[in-house]
């Protein structure tokens, strides 16, 4: 004989056969499951972006996160259901936090074979950059290639790629600074005879200490894309993500936001 088992509802007890018991329990269980799988869907997706400060591309003004790359990332990652917070940190830094999976995202910087071996990148680039030589505005210096370099002091931040010709002209006198700022001010103590920046990046940070005029552009390099930077020993989160990304993105070129944006810098 079946032996039975027993529940309580308001009081009164019910005999129940063991079959339906476990019937019971098994909806029960399914749907706690269900209600807690939901939760976990409805909970909202972040993704934490770190970036060097490189205005006009992503800077820090005021506390606030700026910059026309800035705007690019919200509006892509808007599309993908993620909200982006950024955080500053030096591009050394940062580099090596990215290899090592430390940090999931960096923004922004140059597709090479090099960083491909540790960083996945979207199919779609988030701006242009225009790589120039820059000389003081006193300095009589004249450069019309890249071999006019040789017996100059050339002035790069550390861990930059600026393009692969340049980046692999190892016998040059390149001289290394922290940061963009940094770079500019050592140039303008003539502790260098030029210095290789992004145009807008230099107009920027010259203009910051009033000595736009005291610098000239003196030869254009190249002109390569910039993009978000995904960890590979992040591989789980950033295969996915760096392919929405770019999937974003070039919704954003087809449908006019891209330009909207970029407009505004």
């Amino acid at each position: 004989m079946e032996r039975t088992l027993a529940v309580t509802i308001d009081g009164i007890y019910y005999p129940v056969m063991r079959p339906l018991y476990q019937i019971l329990t098994n909806l029960c269980l399914f749907f706690c499951l269900a209600t807690v799988a939901v939760a976990a869907q409805a909970e909202e997706k972040k993704v934490l972006i770190h970036f060097e400060d490189y205005p006009p591309y992503e800077y820090l003004e005021n506390g606030e996160v700026k910059g026309v790359n800035v705007e690019l990332m919200r509006e892509a990652f808007r599309r993908m259901d993620v909200t982006p917070t950024f955080e500053p940190m030096p591009w050394k830094r940062a580099v090596y936090e990215l290899k090592n999976g430390g940090i999931l995202a960096l923004a922004s910087g140059f597709k090479t074979p090099d960083r491909e071996v540790f960083a996945f990148f979207p199919s779609e680039p988030l701006a242009m950059e225009n790589v120039v030589v820059v000389a003081p505005a006193v300095s009589g210096v004249e450069v019309n290639s890249l071999e006019d370099l040789r017996g100059l002091t050339v002035g790069v931040v550390r861990e930059y790629a600026y393009g692969h010709v340049f980046d692999t002209m190892n016998d040059l006198n390149k001289v290394e600074a922290a940061s963009n700022p940094q770079l500019l001010k050592m140039l303008l103590s003539h502790r260098m005879d030029v210095v290789i920046m992004n145009k807008a990046v230099a107009r920027a940070a010259a203009q910051k200490i009033h000595a736009l005029p005291h610098i000239r552009f003196v030869y254009a390099v190249n002109s390569e894309p910039l993009y978000l930077l995904f960890s590979r020993a992040r591989e789980f989160e950033a295969v996915e993500m760096a392919r929405d990304f770019g999937k974003a993105l070039k919704e954003m070129r087809k449908d006019g936001t891209y330009a909207d944006i970029e407009s505004r810098y």
